[in-house]
């Protein structure tokens, strides 16, 4: 008899930063670095629409998983902007 692991929900909170760029140079993936030092691979549907929100603090809910490398990962449920990259001391203006 074998166990299946229910998918596991969290909320994380901490700061969007990019991660990579695709060949034109424009963003293709963000991380969430928690305030425990946690560092999370943001993915799925909802992923895209936090590109925008790099250097923002967040608070993210989803459900944690591993990516196509074997990365931490978070799919993405719903999140809550907590504060501005001014408030995070960072500037943004890359292309998206």
């Amino acid at each position: 008899m074998s166990r299946h692991a229910k998918a596991k929900t969290i909320t994380v909170t901490g700061i969007v930063v990019p991660n990579d760029w695709d060949q034109g140079g424009r963003l293709s993936e963000v991380v969430l670095c928690g305030a425990d030092e946690s560092e999370f691979v943001l993915a799925g549907t909802r992923q895209r629409e936090l590109f925008g929100l790099c250097h923002h603090r967040l608070s993210v809910t989803g459900t944690e998983a591993s990516d196509d490398r074997g990365r931490r990962a978070l799919v993405v449920d719903g999140y809550a902007v907590l504060g501005n990259e001014a408030d995070c001391g960072y500037e943004s203006g890359f292309q998206i």
